[in-house]
């Protein structure tokens, strides 16, 4: 039965039937393609396809099926990364797990932002220094925002 709307590109059609159906193998989706969208494909062209889509497998039910990756390997490892991040009237200070504060601090210069003139990091703390400590409030939810950090009140306070 083939779908009512047009999808407008094969990579579009494969991702949606990647959304809708577990497809464990490239022939599948070679034949789903043709049966549901009425677009010709090989394997050939769907194996370069799913690599330039980013389309990785994963375990369903004991069986390795195609899905769509949205993962952001950096965010990933950040959220990983963050135990805590606190301020005082002068400067932020994110805590990680060890090892990982160089990562957290490189991924903080990175970034574009006029609220932060440096950043130090050691083992498992980084120091934020703002570009101004009137503005350490207003810095510190940029810090966690940039960081994807959800501040809990009663964890994460100013001090």
């Amino acid at each position: 039965m083939k779908k009512s709307f047009k999808i407008n590109s094969r990579h579009e059609a494969l991702k949606a039937l990647i959304a809708q159906h577990p497809v464990d193998n490239q022939q599948k989706l070679v034949k789903l393609l043709k049966q549901e969208y009425n677009i010709e494909a090989n394997q050939a062209i769907i194996s370069r396809d799913l690599r330039d889509l980013r389309i990785t497998k994963k375990l369903l039910n004991g069986k390795l099926v195609y899905e769509n990756s949205n993962v952001d390997v950096t965010q990933e490892i950040l959220n990983a990364s963050i135990i805590d991040i606190v301020y005082n009237e002068a400067m932020i200070v994110v805590k990680t797990l060890p090892g990982l504060a160089d990562y957290v601090g490189d991924y903080i210069d990175s970034q574009e932002n006029s609220v932060i003139l440096g950043t130090l990091a050691g083992e498992n703390v980084v120091f934020i220094t703002p570009w101004s400590v009137q503005n350490i409030k207003y810095t510190f939810q940029q810090v966690c925002s940039m960081l994807g950090f959800k501040p809990l009140s009663n964890k994460t306070k100013e001090v």
